[in-house]
């Protein structure tokens, strides 16, 4: 029995390893954009939502098992197929509003980083 537990934690463990690393990323990407806020740069509003995002996107993905929800919601609740494939792709559309939503404020606080610096190195 005790075997069957470990493999089912080194299967899940395995699965949601990059989901956790991102996570942790975008974690210090969050601390960083506090401190930038506090330093009262324009650009750390954007960098702090944009990684609440997608923060947001990876608690989702772990929080509905989405490697494993089509299998349980075809086996375990006997959905139709049709069914399965309509929630997945619900599912996917959400997961791609976060993430270039997320991309969309990444890339406007980094122009706006280059603006930035780029102007206080002309003053120098």
């Amino acid at each position: 029995m005790l075997n069957q537990i470990f493999g089912e934690f080194f299967s899940y463990f395995l699965t949601y390893l990059p989901t956790i690393l991102a996570m942790s990323l975008n974690i210090v990407l969050l601390v960083f954009a506090i401190k930038i806020k506090r330093n009262s740069y324009k650009y750390g509003i954007t960098l702090m939502i944009s990684s609440i995002l997608l923060i947001t996107s990876n608690v989702l993905y772990i929080s509905i098992q989405y490697p494993y929800l089509a299998l349980r919601l075809y086996n375990e609740l006997g959905l139709p197929f049709s069914m399965v494939n309509m929630i997945l792709m619900s599912w996917n559309f959400v997961f791609l509003s976060l993430n270039t939503t997320s991309a969309i404020l990444l890339i406007v606080s980094l122009s706006l980083i280059y603006k930035t610096h780029k102007r206080d190195i002309k003053e120098i």
